[in-house]
């Protein structure tokens, strides 16, 4: 049966266990399986759990590059100020769409992609992603950005939101939003993708107070210091 991938919790054990015992740290760990002592390691729920549905072939193959990665990604606290400023500029933008529907489709699409994009990365940055692998890794892909999301334990999806994406994510990571409106049609309705992106932040906003009641708080109210990388 092919291995699963793995939880953050049990990156983190294996991080953790890499650091403390060096670069022959799988021998180490192939021992204290085989002997019952990983009980006395740091997350040892989690090195059991990988020992009962992994073993050791599996840890022998284990590559270098998938834990260097999941380093990476898991870097770090959670820096609750930059959440705050992501999901402040994702409202800013998803309101800023909704002005402009009727004088500039292309830019309030455009503006859809930034909330959508922001928001979801402000979800990621609480679940623990560090804002340099998401951008390195996501960039402005926003349909990779939404199943790391999910996958992460996102709630509260709307139905329309992966078909949203869909559309505008080749368009937004290439900086052609305009293309999709030549001709003057819009490839979606314009109207209801603005309350799908709505919907999505009060969603993302809510997940966000209840992992850290005591984290700084959300505004309403956007402003420009988190606009996304180019």
């Amino acid at each position: 049966m092919m291995m699963r991938d793995l939880h953050d919790e049990e990156l983190r054990a294996l991080l953790t266990f890499r650091e403390r015992h060096g670069r022959r740290w799988k021998a180490a760990l192939l021992l204290r399986w085989s002997a019952g002592a990983d009980l006395d390691e740091p997350g040892s729920p989690h090195l059991r759990r990988l020992r009962n549905i992994g073993g050791p072939r599996w840890l022998l193959g284990l590559s270098v590059a998938a834990l260097d990665d999941a380093a990476a990604r898991l870097a770090g606290g959670i820096d609750w100020e930059l959440v705050a400023t992501f999901l402040e500029n994702a409202t800013g933008f998803a309101r800023g769409a909704a002005a402009s529907l009727d004088m500039a489709p292309a830019r309030a699409a455009h503006s859809l992609a930034i909330a959508i994009e922001l928001g979801l990365k402000a979800y990621l940055l609480q679940a623990g992603y560090a804002d340099d692998w998401n951008r390195i890794h996501i960039r402005h892909d926003l349909e990779k950005a939404l199943a790391h999301a999910t996958d992460t334990g996102l709630l509260g999806v709307p139905k329309e939101l992966p078909d949203l994406a869909a559309i505008l994510s080749p368009a937004y990571s290439r900086h052609q939003i305009d293309a999709l409106f030549r001709g003057g049609v819009s490839p979606f309705d314009l109207v209801d993708a603005c309350g799908c992106v709505e919907r999505l932040l009060v969603s993302v906003r809510a997940q966000i107070a209840q992992a850290d009641p005591d984290a700084p708080s959300v505004s309403s109210h956007g402003n420009k210091r988190g606009i996304a990388d180019p």
